[in-house]
């Protein structure tokens, strides 16, 4: 069992190096590029101010670029609000991971205090370093949020997840903020009205079902996608004209952004559609595009309009049904509680349906952003269009399915008939 000081210096070292590999994931290949590929006009340290750049991206922070002509083409100052989610993902995860083993400590505080202590000083570290006339970042908005994503991570990883370390049941001392979080949570829960602690379960887990469903047949899409028009990705690729180090560069930033695409893909499969430029819509009822950048994981588009594709639709009304059956066993009190099969339907239906909403208007939000100039400040689906069409399509699918997995079968209110009798 840790002890305070162990705590604190063990979640220094840690956050010390996933600070180290998240940057250095990024500045290793950047400087790789420029020691192959080394032009007399540039030196190292656009390389360094890159990886600082894409570093505070992963982390929400805006790239503000200045106005200026590239080949030939003018532009005003502009910024890009992308979050490369697969940077981002990668980051989290050793938030999370060290959380885990905080969570194995009798006391959180002083791995929270080590967290802050080294990467508050090293996000305005990056922040200084990744200035310059042509690109800088929110300084702000840099010195700060970079610290509260992978705080605030370890922070809920470690009052709520399961402990990494496995510890005799005789030994683990649970650490007294998780102790108090649970408590007053379990006392907030409490005291809710009878039909939200009834419903709120079962919502949740057939609602992240249902999001997590659209996910995956995005991801497996994708990848059908690509296979099938490989020589269209390849000569993309060609068209761009890059060096073997530069390909694998390009593959490697596409490889960043996919989790964004799996989103993207995810609102094109509830027909409300993403937007590649503004004026642009990618949808099962029709492909409406502009001018788009050369990259080759756009060969995955799908593009004109087909039964096929409409039939599409059917994926979030089929997930919808799926998940609200699944879910029957986590919903006996439900079931216990309410006096009929229809208000009973209908109540865990539209709750289904409000967390399907709500977890995908976060993700379309979190994914969507600016990747440049002009048109190409709109990219990614709408978060309250796609939020609307899935509560429509849940709802009515997982309130048929909650006539199967909600209907009443001894309600209080045939007890209390019974009672009075």
């Amino acid at each position: 069992m840790f002890n305070r000081r162990t705590t604190f210096l063990t979640a220094l070292l840690e956050t010390a190096l996933a600070f180290v590999s998240s940057l250095g994931a990024l500045l290793l290949p950047l400087t790789l590029l420029w020691m192959l590929e080394n032009t007399a006009n540039l030196d190292w340290s656009v390389a360094l101010r890159t990886s600082a750049d894409i570093w505070l991206l992963g982390h929400g922070v805006p790239l503000v670029i200045s106005a200026a002509t590239i080949s030939g083409v003018k532009f005003t100052t502009f910024a890009i609000t992308i979050l490369p989610t697969g940077l981002t993902a990668l980051i989290l995860f050793s938030a999370y991971r060290l959380g885990r083993k905080l969570a194995a400590t009798s006391s959180l505080w002083p791995g929270w205090a080590a967290s802050t202590v080294v990467y508050f000083p090293m996000s305005f570290l990056v922040v200084s370093l990744a200035h310059s006339k042509a690109a800088y970042p929110v300084e702000w908005l840099g010195t700060f949020l970079p610290s509260i994503v992978f705080v605030g991570v370890v922070v809920l990883t470690s009052l709520f997840a399961k402990p990494a370390t496995l510890v005799l049941s005789h030994q683990f001392v649970e650490a007294n903020e998780r102790v108090i979080v649970r408590e007053r949570l379990n006392r907030l829960f409490d005291s809710l009205s009878w039909v939200i602690r009834v419903v709120a379960v079962p919502a949740l887990r057939a609602g992240t079902g249902v999001v997590a469903s659209l996910i995956g047949v995005s991801a497996l899409s994708i990848s059908l996608l690509l296979a099938f028009n490989w020589i269209s990705a390849i000569r993309l690729y060609e068209g761009m004209q890059l060096s073997v180090f530069g390909v694998i560069l390009v593959t490697l930033a596409q490889l960043a952004l996919m989790p964004n695409f799996i989103a993207m893909g995810a609102a094109w499969f509830t027909g409300a559609g993403f937007s590649i430029g503004a004026g642009s819509l990618v949808s099962p009822f029709g492909t409406q595009l502009g001018p788009i950048p050369s990259v080759p994981l756009f060969a995955a588009l799908p593009v004109g309009q087909s039964p096929l594709a409409l039939a599409a639709i059917a994926v979030p009304l089929v997930a919808a049904f799926a998940a609200t059956v699944a879910i029957k066993k986590y919903a006996d009190e439900l079931r216990f509680e309410f006096a009929t099969a229809f208000n009973a339907a209908l109540a865990l239906g539209i709750s289904i349906a409000v967390v399907a909403a709500v977890e995908m208007a976060m993700l379309t939000w979190i994914t969507a952003g600016a990747v440049g100039p002009g048109r190409l400040q709109t990219f990614g689906a709408n978060p309250l269009l796609t939020a609307a069409a899935v509560f429509i399509e849940t709802a009515i699918a997982a309130t048929a399915g909650a006539f199967l997995s909600a209907r009443p079968e001894q309600p209080d209110a045939e007890l209390w008939l019974r009672q009075t009798r």
